[in-house]
């Protein structure tokens, strides 16, 4: 039974490494870097605030006390960007819960620790390295699916051959097609691992990938735990997904706008020529 179809709360997960954009962020937080001058953490704060979601859970780690500082209005040991009046009546407007995850064990690892946060509600889950522009925030293109059929669901990205070096590996979909008047839901049949290999389209084709965030039920925390005696190391999101898949099944949502991987160099490059050249098109305008 899901004790609610609305989505009052979030979760972002920003107590990873970084490891991936370190050349460019040096020992800032990958979440305080930039795209269209706006930290990416502010990105997935502005996507939830303007789905209704204003009550958002914030995983770090002991080393980025400087996101807490940054997001809380409080002077941080780095040089922190400059946000426009409306970002900062935005910030002040949402109610932050911090959680600190000691060690970088994983996505699901850092979801567990929410658990009371979230209450046995429908939570969204906001990856802030995944941005999306040129079309409505992740959660919101979501959340009408969500409230007409209350189940674990993903965003998806399709991806062509030319983008595929931009992106991580993880979370190709196979999907099957279901009911649906607006062909923007399917159900997933298949979740593909993590692994090191980069991710390759073949030319002419493409791949739906999950992106930018999702809406799971309650249940998610009961999975995690599930799982953990059985996982050694990391304890990522990918397994409990892949399990909601197998026993209850999970849809996911074929996103309209322009995705980025900013969580690797490429992405992140590609993210801001994308911006760079929309402002000069509209200079010319």
């Amino acid at each position: 039974m899901v004790s609610s179809t609305i989505v009052r709360k979030g979760i972002i997960p920003a107590a990873g490494l970084g490891t991936r954009v370190r050349a460019i962020a040096g020992d800032l937080p990958k979440e305080l870097l930039t795209v269209a001058a706006k930290p990416l953490i502010v990105h997935a704060i502005e996507g939830l605030a303007a789905s209704g979601i204003r009550q958002i859970g914030v995983v770090i780690s002991p080393a980025k006390e400087s996101i807490r500082q940054f997001l809380l209005g409080e002077p941080t040991e780095f040089l922190a960007p400059q946000l426009d009046a409306h970002l900062r009546v935005l910030l002040r407007a949402c109610k932050f819960s911090f959680f600190i995850q000691p060690s970088p064990l994983g996505v699901a690892d850092a979801v567990s620790l929410c658990r009371d946060f979230i209450d046995d509600e429908p939570f969204a889950l906001v990856m802030p390295d995944n941005i999306l522009l040129d079309g409505l925030p992740v959660v919101s293109q979501m959340i009408p699916f969500f409230s007409r059929e209350p189940r674990d669901m993903l965003g998806a990205l399709r991806l062509e051959a030319e983008q595929a070096s931009r992106f991580g590996n993880v979370g190709i979909l196979e999907t099957e097609a279901v009911s649906d008047e607006s062909k923007k839901i399917v159900s997933v049949r298949r979740f593909s691992d993590k692994n090191s290999t980069p991710l390759h389209i073949p030319a002419g084709e493409s791949a739906l990938k999950n992106f930018g965030g999702s809406i799971f039920l309650p249940h998610f925390f009961d999975y995690i735990e599930k799982l953990r005696p059985h996982i050694e190391g990391e304890l990522d999101d990918v397994p409990v997904v892949q399990a909601i898949i197998k026993e209850k099944g999970l849809l996911a949502v074929a996103l309209e706008g322009s995705g980025f991987d900013v969580g690797n160099s490429a992405g992140y490059w590609a993210a801001n020529l994308h911006t760079e050249r929309k402002q000069l098109l509209l200079q010319n305008l």
